[in-house]
């Protein structure tokens, strides 16, 4: 007599999920992959996204690919229209300034919230490395320095605040102006000691001033960004 399958027959513990946690871990790795490589400037703003040639390129299927790629289009990195695609978002000089005024308001909130919450050592290294970049010179690879040394400043600020909202708000804005912006509108190195008086008030664990600072801060930069308006016009 032939025995009947139990068709409700419990699966072996982790024979579906483990898969399902693949699915998701491959997802996050291609994620984070083509974030990287768009900040970093290997995809340049208005080019096209070829879904079957970058699937390949990465070695993986389309499936999670399309959802990484959703993904960089809700935070604004690509751009999608229908019937041409996928592409690296281009920002005009009006998005810029509109992205700056953002973190105009945001970021002082970041610096005030992160005063008193750095560790000293910290604090000092930072002072150190702010101090040395401004006597290096005027030079591509200094800029670049800069570049990585501001994202990762101004990050850290929105990690010491300890708001997961603002970090959350924080997160496409600082990447979205860490590409488009290169840094700041302005010659980095007239930006030291703005960094400087920042974490001064910050390591002092004086809320006010390292709100104020970081608000002037951005609104020099903001002020470099906006058109100039011609007073014989």
């Amino acid at each position: 007599m032939p025995v009947k399958r139990d068709v409700h027959k419990k699966r072996a513990p982790g024979s579906a999920k483990s898969m399902v946690i693949v699915r998701e871990n491959l997802d996050d790795k291609i994620y984070g992959r083509l974030k990287a490589s768009i900040t970093a400037g290997e995809f340049a703003p208005g080019s096209r996204i070829v879904q079957e040639d970058l699937a390949v390129r990465l070695g993986v299927s389309r499936t999670p690919l399309v959802h990484a790629l959703k993904r960089l289009v809700q935070e604004g990195l690509l751009s999608c229209v229908p019937r041409r695609g996928i592409s690296v978002k281009e920002l005009d000089q009006a998005d810029l300034v509109s992205l700056l005024e953002l973190r105009q308001v945001l970021e002082p909130l970041a610096a005030r919230l992160a005063a008193g919450r750095m560790p000293d050592k910290e604090a000092a290294e930072l002072r150190v490395k702010w101090l040395a970049m401004a006597g290096l010179p005027d030079t591509p690879a200094s800029a670049r320095t800069f570049i990585d040394m501001d994202r990762r400043f101004h990050w850290r600020l929105v990690e010491l605040a300890g708001n997961p909202y603002l970090s959350a708000a924080m997160s496409p804005v600082n990447m979205l102006a860490a590409f488009y912006l290169h840094g700041t509108p302005r010659p980095w190195e007239d930006t030291v000691p703005d960094h400087l008086e920042v974490l001064d008030a910050i390591a002092r664990g004086d809320p006010s001033a390292s709100e104020e600072a970081m608000r002037r801060h951005i609104s020099k930069s903001l002020d470099a960004l906006r058109p100039k308006t011609d007073p014989c016009g």
